[in-house]
């Protein structure tokens, strides 16, 4: 019996230990692992991250509402310019049709990262993309 459980533990973590490996945060975004990260990897990483994660009827495009639902149910302050996610809501919907598409967000994430690109040679460290006590700075 005891024999039955080690050996069921022991499949366990070998199958769970690729996924614990898997880089997390910042580090994740690297796609290449050659310690940096270029633009399209920084698009795709946290472009694609959002969309998947926010577009909750799947048609490609973020509404007010699902991108309110990043900022906690707080869909109220998303209508509102100037306040909490309607300022970035704002700075993202580029032509203000009320939905924001992925070259949008592309686009807002471009300025992110030349923003975050200290040295503007092009790619993020993971020092540019750490702020402070190890918090990254790619959150939007």
């Amino acid at each position: 019996m005891v024999k039955h459980a080690l050996i069921a533990a022991a499949a366990i973590v070998m199958l769970a230990g690729p996924s614990l490996a898997q880089p997390r945060g910042a580090a994740a975004l690297d796609a290449n692992g050659d310690g940096k990260v270029t633009l399209s990897e920084f698009q795709a990483g946290r472009g694609g991250q959002m969309m998947a994660r926010l577009d909750a009827n799947k048609d490609g495009k973020l509404s007010k509402d699902e991108f309110a639902a990043m900022r906690r149910g707080k869909s109220e302050d998303a209508a509102k310019p100037g306040k909490g996610a309607g300022r970035m809501w704002s700075r993202i919907d580029g032509d203000s049709d009320g939905l924001v598409s992925k070259a949008e967000l592309d686009g807002f994430l471009e300025s992110r990262f030349k923003h975050m690109d200290a040295d503007n040679d092009g790619a993020l460290t993971m020092a540019e993309l750490k702020t402070g006590a190890g918090r990254a700075k790619v959150g939007i």
